[in-house]
């Protein structure tokens, strides 16, 4: 069992050092390197954003309309409960 052990630990190590470390080393570039052209766009551009709003308040005319649809089934379901409960005291 020692021995199994042993080379189980042999192994992680082994991979630690031999791949997981250099691989990690070449992922890291040089930070003086840099420049300004590499760094990313933070900003969307206006026509992206317009657009996502205009399809967001679509989404929320949609779910708003739904919304009012599942109201009405709610008071139709309670009107019909209230009806049988009627029913079963006349019996």
């Amino acid at each position: 069992m020692n021995n199994l052990l042993f080379t189980a630990l042999l192994i992680a190590l082994l991979y630690y050092f031999c791949y997981y470390l250099p691989s990690q080393k070449k992922l890291n570039p040089d930070p003086t390197k840099l420049t300004h052209s590499v760094f990313t766009q933070t900003e969307p551009t206006p026509n992206t954003t317009e657009n996502e709003i205009d399809n967001l308040k679509e989404q929320l005319k949609a779910k708003d309309q739904k919304i009012k649809e599942l109201s009405e089934v709610e008071n139709q379901v309670d009107q019909l409960i209230k009806n049988v409960q009627a029913l079963n005291n006349e019996l």
